[in-house]
């Protein structure tokens, strides 16, 4: 009976951290659109006059955001319609979380420990400040989490539609999440593998489907790049030369890529967890991810968790090619790190309720310096 009281006791504890955290992202609501943002509404703007264009030319921006951003322009005047976009995405954040507790809870792992997983998620400083803006993010982490929710799941009609959607909705987000396609493939062969008559049907049709947008875009893409037409492009990163060497140098943190103001890739990885602007250290980032990848190898080694690890170093290794890779890039895959460094808790033989207890501590820490970040925000809007 003390134990269980326990329990809930910790389990009341994280819930109550949770909703301090969603209550902080809420300052997004008040700030002024900034940055990409305002690339996403002027396409937007521009999609509702019936063009794709940034200003006066065409755009090969991911489509997924300007369009959204369009879809609630179009019945809502300002600032209404960015206030319900912003809620639209924390919503969408909140459906991921599920997805995500519900991979965990289908893995065997202890209720409290998956709760604690979404915890440190929700609480980590990048995911409160990013999630509830008008960046891919929010949608990003519904899609990925769907997507890896639907792998555990067994074949069905539904099953397929599902996974093909949550892959359409990542690619025409960010292009890197193209590379998640590979983990579709492997699933697809297992799939036919098992019962090839009865299923190549259902595989392919929806198949043909969902990639008719993808197809379209791309082809637009094509054309618009091909004959230098856009006004604004991912793709500049690739007209340097020798790009791919390049981009490889800049998205592993060996040099500063000319289309940001600090280094990035592994050295920025440990500013994913600690909550000072601009922090960059290439010994630490490299010890937290050497400590995140042993532990997922040697303890997350049932099927589901092999496909997430997979789907992460993917994600990862697309960001290096595209020399890039910064906190928010990586704030989709923060619970797989976080499930990462519990696995290595457990290797070197550290007991759960001390891994809770330091988790704890931090998220109180995390709380703290939102609630100082509030101040600062709410004070600079009365100014």
């Amino acid at each position: 009976m003390k134990n269980i009281l326990k329990e809930n006791y910790i389990r009341l504890s994280f819930l109550f951290i949770i909703v301090l955290s969603l209550i902080s992202m809420c300052r997004s609501l008040l700030v002024p659109l900034v940055n990409d943002e305002i690339t996403y509404f002027k396409i937007a703007s521009n999609i509702l006059k019936g063009k794709y264009y940034y200003t006066d030319y065409p755009s090969t921006v991911t489509p997924v955001i300007s369009f959204v951003t369009a879809f609630f322009n179009s019945f809502l005047s300002q600032p209404y319609s960015l206030v319900f976009h912003k809620i639209f995405n924390i919503l969408l954040y909140g459906f991921g979380l599920k997805y995500l507790y519900l991979l965990l809870k289908s893995q065997k792992l202890d209720h409290t420990i998956a709760l604690l997983i979404v915890l440190l998620t929700v609480v980590n400083p990048i995911s409160v400040s990013w999630f509830s803006t008008m960046y891919p993010e929010a949608i990003l982490f519904f899609s990925f989490w769907g997507f890896m929710y639907c792998m555990t799941k067994e074949f069905s009609e539904n099953t397929i539609i599902k996974l093909l959607f949550f892959f359409t909705v990542m690619c025409l987000t960010r292009y890197v999440y193209s590379v998640i396609g590979l983990v579709l493939l492997i699933r697809f062969y297992n799939d036919l593998k098992d019962n090839f008559n009865s299923r190549i049907w259902i595989i392919t049709k929806y198949s043909i489907f969902f990639l008719i947008p993808v197809v379209i875009w791309i082809k637009y893409m094509m054309n618009v790049e091909t004959n230098q037409l856009s006004g604004i492009s991912y793709f500049n990163r690739f007209k340097t030369e020798n790009p791919l060497l390049y981009n490889i140098k800049c998205g592993l943190g060996l040099e500063k890529h000319y289309l940001v103001d600090k280094v990035n890739g592994l050295p920025a990885f440990v500013s994913l967890f600690v909550p000072i602007t601009g922090i960059r250290s290439f010994l630490i980032s490299s010890v937290l991810f050497v400590v995140f990848l042993i532990g997922f190898i040697k303890k997350g080694n049932n099927k589901a968790l092999k496909i997430v690890l997979l789907s992460c170093i993917l994600v990862m290794l697309g960001f290096v090619f595209a020399g890039t890779g910064f906190s928010r890039y990586w704030l989709v895959l923060l619970p797989i790190y976080f499930l990462g460094f519990y696995y290595f808790s457990k290797l070197i033989g550290i007991n759960d309720k001390w891994f809770i207890l330091i988790s704890q501590c931090i998220s109180v820490i995390y709380i703290i310096n939102e609630f100082r970040v509030d101040y600062l925000v709410i004070s600079k809007l009365y100014e």
